[in-house]
């Protein structure tokens, strides 16, 4: 699996709207399968955290060996990068499932609401 699940770019900027087109692409509103389209788009921040924690512990360790110190505090300020970008790809994903679940549980209910108007 590595670092790039689906050969996609892991930087791939994400927000709310592209979130909500993507889960829209789906063509169901079936709770499993946004779920699972969800798990997919998460799965490249998820990774991109994972390797903002090694470069957190590689420039730590480089940056403990005093001389090593000007690789390794590069290494740490990229971690912090990597680790702040995947948290916002992260926020947007949730933020777009939430905002495109909530809409479509309305969408549901409002059809029962009106079935029994009728």
């Amino acid at each position: 699996m590595g670092l790039m699940p689906e050969g996609a770019s892991p930087f791939t900027k994400l927000d709310k709207q592209g979130v909500i087109g993507i889960l829209k692409a789906t063509g169901s509103r079936d709770p499993d399968v946004l779920h699972a389209q969800k798990e997919r788009m998460l799965a490249h921040p998820k990774n991109l955290k994972m390797l903002a924690i090694i470069c957190f512990a590689c420039g730590g360790l480089l940056t403990l060996t005093i001389f090593m110190a000007f690789f390794g505090i590069p290494i740490v300020l990229f971690g912090w990068w990597l680790w702040n970008y995947s948290a916002k790809n992260i926020a947007a994903v949730e933020a777009g499932y939430a905002e495109y679940a909530g809409s479509s549980r309305s969408d549901i209910t409002g059809v029962g609401d009106l079935q029994k108007s009728i």
